[in-house]
């Protein structure tokens, strides 16, 4: 028959194991880059606007907004589970200030969303 200290030993390593095995399930996916980055001023358009995570995300939205209201794509960044989500602009960007928002299913399941901005100067 096991003492009472032993059985306290046992759960301790017991959670202490649970904790580690389950850590990589508690991860979520972390944007690591934007293009163009988060806050610049460009002197020029960009050729292409673009995410990158760590860890694959499902993208289920990505609009970009600027001056003239929405900004069409003619590259849809939804679909796969992927590090790097990347559409390219119907058209070239004008002069003013643009945000991407975006929002995305991780292999976690965990919902995230988040934005980004950037200027073209004139």
């Amino acid at each position: 028959m096991a003492t009472r200290s032993g059985k306290r030993t046992f759960m301790a390593a017991l959670v202490a194991l649970f904790g580690l095995v389950s850590q990589p399930l508690w991860a979520h996916a972390h944007v690591t880059d934007t293009h163009p980055d988060d806050g610049a001023v460009l002197e020029q358009a960009p050729a292409r606007l673009e995410l990158q995570f760590d860890a694959p995300i499902r993208i289920t939205r990505f609009d970009v907004s600027g001056p003239q209201g929405a900004v069409e794509t003619s590259e849809d960044p939804v679909g796969p589970p992927s590090e790097r989500h990347a559409a390219v602009p119907a058209d070239t960007l004008e002069a003013g200030e643009y945000q991407v928002v975006w929002r995305g299913i991780a292999e976690d399941g965990h919902t995230m969303s988040g934005d980004y901005r950037f200027t073209i100067q004139e």
